[in-house]
């Protein structure tokens, strides 16, 4: 016989569906799955795994939201990826809605991170076949989780953050999760206080993705963010400047320099990591 419903798991499950906007079922799911794949991120908090980012930014808080913001080609995906595979790889749960590329083009992009091959059609040399098969074991095992685009995304994410029992959830990027479902655009900063009402609903730290438009100094600041009512809802902002963006020295350094500052602009600090564009990661300098 199937184990029955008790009242009270009942009553949470309509509870959490109510508060997460998902359907009754996955929140039931949820609740009824093993414990076991929470315990990570109820033993863990979320990190960046760049020491001098994890420094400025402290750990990253259940129930807030972080904005990763550069131009175009600063990184940002990259950095996203960097941050879905370390924690990962610490066993912690993670949701990531790379909504940038398809779920083939993302897992090209974790297994060119993961065994450090230059996977793209341009490479010079030929991947090692051995590499890539011990990388794409690695992943399977990860508790990493991927969101493809796609209609009613941030519906979707909600569903997979409950479903998989996030400790991270990463969307990439802000401007694609918008999703009114007609064709006028989402109003300014919708995206943002819809995730920032999931991480406090579901008590988990979201980061996103944004784009930052032309500089209107010497060096991108907030007030070049696209969407300035995105920073209503934002905890922290994680700006990237890459100097070499427009034209990276081939087999030069490809440093990116991490300003970590709060909405209104107060800096918490900065640091600068190493971009290593052919295999979509950023890694500490060295």
């Amino acid at each position: 016989m199937g184990r029955k419903t008790n009242g009270s798991l009942t009553a949470r499950a309509r509870q959490l569906a109510a508060r997460a906007g998902i359907p009754y079922t996955a929140a039931l799911a949820s609740l009824c799955t093993s414990r076991s794949s929470g315990t990570a991120s109820q033993q863990r908090e979320a990190e960046t795994g760049l020491p001098g980012l994890d420094r400025a930014l402290g750990p990253l808080k259940p129930g807030t939201l972080t904005l990763v913001a550069g131009q175009t080609m600063a990184g940002s995906t990259a950095l996203m990826l960097s941050l879905a595979r370390h924690n990962a790889h610490r066993g912690l749960p993670v949701v990531l809605a790379e909504l940038q590329s398809n779920r083939e083009q993302t897992g090209l992009m974790l297994l060119a991170a993961e065994s450090g091959q230059d996977l793209g059609p341009a490479a010079e040399h030929a991947a090692d076949p051995v590499s890539l098969t011990e990388a794409a074991d690695r992943l399977r095992r990860l508790p990493l989780y991927l969101t493809a685009p796609g209609p009613g995304t941030l519906a979707r994410v909600r569903i997979d953050a409950v479903r998989r029992r996030a400790g991270l959830l990463l969307v990439d990027d802000l401007a694609l999760a918008a999703d009114p479902g007609t064709d006028t655009p989402a109003p300014p900063g919708e995206a943002a206080a819809a995730l920032a009402s999931l991480a406090r609903t579901l008590n988990v730290p979201v980061i996103a993705a944004a784009h930052l438009g032309p500089p209107s100094a010497s060096t991108p600041g907030l007030g070049d963010l696209r969407d300035q009512h995105a920073l209503e809802y934002t905890d922290h902002v994680i700006l990237l400047l890459r100097p070499h963006r427009l034209a990276p020295v081939p087999g030069g350094p490809d440093p990116v320099t991490l300003h970590v500052t709060r909405p209104d602009g107060t800096a918490l600090g900065s640091t600068t990591v190493r971009f290593e564009p052919e295999y979509h990661r950023m890694i500490t300098a060295t």
